[in-house]
């Protein structure tokens, strides 16, 4: 039943878009999860699994201008309606949950669910995945938000790539006078040295987070390596009222045919307090056909993270 309710949905939006392009995508996971630390209720294994799914819808003028959005259904509803203006914002309100661009030979602009300049720009420092995350659950692990998010979750991205260059700057506006409004940039150069794989980015946010002025600045190398290996370091530097956050990163992978092999480390160093860090590990086997085998560990302190299952696209 619910298989015929997708396509009549399908089939209903298409009718009123001869010209759009509509696509239906899906991913589910099963499997087993645990955590096992001290500060943990419950530390046995179990069950797990998720599903998600996603409308894209995309079209083009007759003059070559290309647009469409992105909207991720498993998350709709989860939250409070929209914010109206004034409002106090709600955490993954619903207008984070889809995404709408327009594109043409001027560039791209983004609004919506999407990344801010400074995470476009750097490269996160695993690769895989796992179904509970647990490879990029650990307390030492940083995925390049930067400051996005920090006002209502809607960001309006502008970016443009030339030869080997990219470029980005965005905004994401404060709706209550409390924090201020968010401004990013960030720049991406790809090349090749003797058979290697280069890529280098560098981002910088400027704003407020809970109504301290803050800003953050951050680079990131990769490098794809002939024979299936692969690493990428990132450093970044965080100011919260003028307290400084450090942050480093690297990770290696080994990939070959359906395996591939990830591991990852991260540390923050704040002014004057303790720092923090944690490490992960994926493995992933490719079975074909969408469907994906996955282990994946993650450990800080002394509180251990892992989980084994089958991730599928459709």
């Amino acid at each position: 039943m619910k298989k015929v309710l997708l396509a009549t949905t399908a089939l209903a939006m298409t009718a009123g878009m001869a010209a759009a392009d509509v696509s239906l995508s899906g991913y589910a996971e099963i499997g087993v999860a645990g955590v096992d630390g001290p500060t943990n209720v419950d530390d046995d294994l179990q069950f797990f699994h998720d599903f998600d799914i996603k409308f894209t819808v995309a079209g083009e003028t007759d003059s070559g201008l290309a647009f469409g959005a992105t909207i991720d259904l498993d998350e709709v509803g989860d939250d409070g309606p929209t914010d109206p203006i004034g409002a106090a914002p709600v955490n993954g309100d619903p207008t984070e949950e889809h995404s709408v661009f327009i594109s043409g030979t001027f560039g791209t602009i983004t609004m919506g669910d999407t990344d801010g300049a400074y995470d476009w720009a750097l490269s996160e420092i695993a690769w895989g995945t796992a179904i509970a995350d647990d490879h990029t659950a650990h307390a030492g692990w940083n995925g390049n938000s930067g400051l996005d998010g920090a006002n209502d979750g809607q960001i309006a991205r502008y970016d443009y790539s030339f030869d080997s260059f990219s470029f980005a700057v965005s905004g994401e506006l404060d709706d209550l006078g409390i924090n201020d409004d968010i401004f990013g940039l960030g720049f991406k150069w790809n090349g090749e040295f003797g058979g290697t794989n280069v890529g280098v980015g560098i981002g910088y946010q400027d704003g407020a987070v809970a109504g301290v002025d803050a800003d953050i600045i951050g680079f990131s190398v990769s490098a794809d390596f002939n024979g299936g290996f692969a690493a990428r370091v990132n450093y970044s530097q965080l100011d919260v009222g003028g307290v400084d956050v450090d942050h480093i990163g690297v990770g290696v992978s080994y990939s070959s045919g359906p395996l591939l092999l990830e591991a990852n480390w991260g540390e923050f160093d704040p002014d004057g307090g303790a720092s923090v860090d944690g490490f992960g590990v994926a493995a992933n086997y490719d079975l074909g056909g969408g469907a994906v085998a996955m282990f994946g560990y993650g450990n800080d302190d002394d509180t251990d993270r892992y989980s084994l299952g089958l991730g599928m696209s459709f």
